[in-house]
């Protein structure tokens, strides 16, 4: 549940509970979590019945972190770290020299960087975790080439070979096509609203 006030959040989770309950479901408070972002002023507690509902710094929700910050570093080493997961057991196929570069790299975007990039649109990435998915980035396309650093060989030599983009040219094409959705969807979708900072 999203709302721009303390007051609100809790009729709205009252209410939950009160529907909830006239059907035989309640809410578990020990799997109901708030999380504030940024600075809020109100600390009263929300609660669900007699007792307060945890606070958090961050939570994971359908694959990717949210944080009271908006840091993105869970995200970028989870999605990195998975990422390598996939790599590893898909090394026969991705090091394969008897295998065409061209569907080594089909895999690779479809497998892979969809595992690295899942959620990206929204990402506000700082420099270093920008340089954390290149470094990422241009590993596993240098592995799957079959090119060490011992070789001497240049990540835009690299590129060439594999017809990639940089990640950062990704991401920005990303969230060009997320936009274009947003623009597309109704003005009472949550997506077109507009949120102001400082609260829930």
């Amino acid at each position: 549940m999203l709302d721009l006030s303390h007051e609100r959040m809790q009729k709205m989770t009252t209410a939950v509970e009160q529907r909830g309950g006239k059907l035989g479901l309640h809410m578990n408070i020990d799997k109901c979590k708030i999380m504030i972002s940024n600075n809020w002023v109100d600390e009263t507690e929300i609660q669900i019945g007699n007792a307060a509902i945890e606070m958090t710094e961050e939570f994971c929700y359908l694959g990717s972190y949210v944080t009271s910050d908006s840091s993105c570093d869970n995200d970028c080493q989870t999605r990195i770290g998975k990422a390598s997961s996939i790599f590893g057991r898909l090394k026969l196929v991705l090091k394969n020299r008897h295998i065409s570069t061209t569907l080594k790299v089909r895999l690779y975007e479809s497998l892979v960087m969809s595992t690295v990039l899942y959620g990206a649109e929204l990402w506000l990435l700082t420099v270093a975790q920008k340089k954390k998915l290149e470094a990422a980035h241009h590993k596993f396309q240098r592995r799957m080439m079959g090119i060490s650093w011992k070789d001497k060989v240049s990540n835009e030599s690299v590129r060439v070979q594999t017809q990639l983009e940089k990640i950062d040219l990704i991401i920005k094409k990303r969230r060009l096509r997320w936009l274009g959705h947003v623009l597309r969807m109704d003005n009472n979708r949550l997506p077109r609203q507009e949120r102001k900072p400082g609260r829930p």
